[in-house]
């Protein structure tokens, strides 16, 4: 019998993702910060992060 995996996809602090904007979204560490704006949580895997991205960069400007 094989042992379960545990978890399949890594999360990533705040702080290491927003260092790392640009190579890993191709977005400036501020559109970041702007897509966590409000978002208590610490840690984040990157499919998660490119879906609050992808909300902020599409929300409308009132």
């Amino acid at each position: 019998m094989m042992p379960k995996a545990t978890e399949t996809n890594p999360k990533y602090s705040r702080e290491e993702l927003i260092s790392n904007a640009e190579v890993l979204f191709g977005v400036k560490p501020e559109v970041l910060a702007g897509a966590l704006y409000g978002n208590d949580r610490k840690e984040f895997t990157i499919d998660e992060m490119r879906q609050l991205i992808k909300a902020f960069l599409e929300r409308r400007v009132s």
